[in-house]
């Protein structure tokens, strides 16, 4: 019974790379982005075009089904001298059943097209989605961060339960901005040997598809201010040896001067 109700689950999704436990690498079908919800702020970076009609998956399952826990990254250019302060990311994916999801997203710096040996910069855990449009998120991160001028990486993923929830897949485009996207199944369940970062080309999920649908939302960076120069001050003693070392000065010049 519970093979067949999953079965009857997936069949919307179309055809597609069928595992163990009816969990599959690809999503078959096209996200619908959502409201970017930017409440003032600046769309700073945004590839929601291009939609292949696929996604990788990119969840955090149950237990039962650690195997297949995956993740997917994509990278964006930070072109702006005093850096960006990051406040939103949105998403576009697919899911079975909506709403009970969150989000784990970490930001890297960029390590020659990868982020894999990259430093984290910021990390954010189980974050609700503040819009979740069947799998399509808006993402409000509960603080700013605050990224210097230069490539960097999102690497997201959704914690959801599937038996209850089913899949959720990251939908991707079919150009690529920059590097390719990357992927990973530390497990590999999925049995496509990226157990570490690698490109969605390389491991064959989603369709094979360079990167993935979002946006990026917040504000420009401000410069620093003018640095305040402390002028050091003279105790008095400091100052009474001052003056009688310019009153000696003074004496030895008028006597050189008669």
């Amino acid at each position: 019974m519970k093979r067949a109700v999953l079965l009857g689950l997936l069949g919307a999704a179309g055809a597609a790379t069928v595992l163990s436990a009816q969990i599959v690498s690809s999503a078959g079908v096209g996200g619908t982005a959502p409201s970017q919800a930017t409440n003032g702020m600046m769309v700073l970076h945004t590839q929601m075009d291009l939609g292949s009609g696929n996604g990788a998956p990119d969840q955090d399952f149950e237990a039962a089904y650690n195997g297949y826990d995956a993740e997917g990254a994509d990278d964006f250019d930070v072109n702006w001298a005093d850096g960006w302060d990051i406040s939103q990311i949105n998403t576009t994916g697919t899911t079975g059943t909506p709403g009970a999801s969150t989000v784990n997203l970490n930001f890297y710096s960029d390590n020659g097209g990868t982020p894999l040996g990259g430093t984290l910069a910021c990390n954010y855990a189980n974050v609700v989605p503040t819009t979740d449009n069947t799998g399509s998120f808006v993402i409000d991160l509960p603080s700013n961060c605050s990224l210097p001028q230069g490539l960097h990486w999102v690497a997201i993923q959704t914690s959801q339960n599937f038996a209850a929830n089913g899949q959720h897949f990251w939908s991707n485009r079919t150009a690529a901005n920059f590097a390719n996207a990357v992927w990973r199944n530390p497990l590999d369940g999925f049995g496509s040997g990226c157990t570490d970062w690698d490109t969605m080309v390389n491991c064959a999920v989603g369709g094979s598809f360079p990167d993935f649908m979002f946006s990026v939302v917040g504000d420009l960076g401000v410069p620093p201010s003018n640095p305040i120069i402390e002028v050091p001050t003279l105790d008095k003693a400091a100052l009474a040896g001052l003056a009688l070392l310019l009153l000696a000065a003074g004496i030895v010049a008028v006597r050189r001067f008669n």
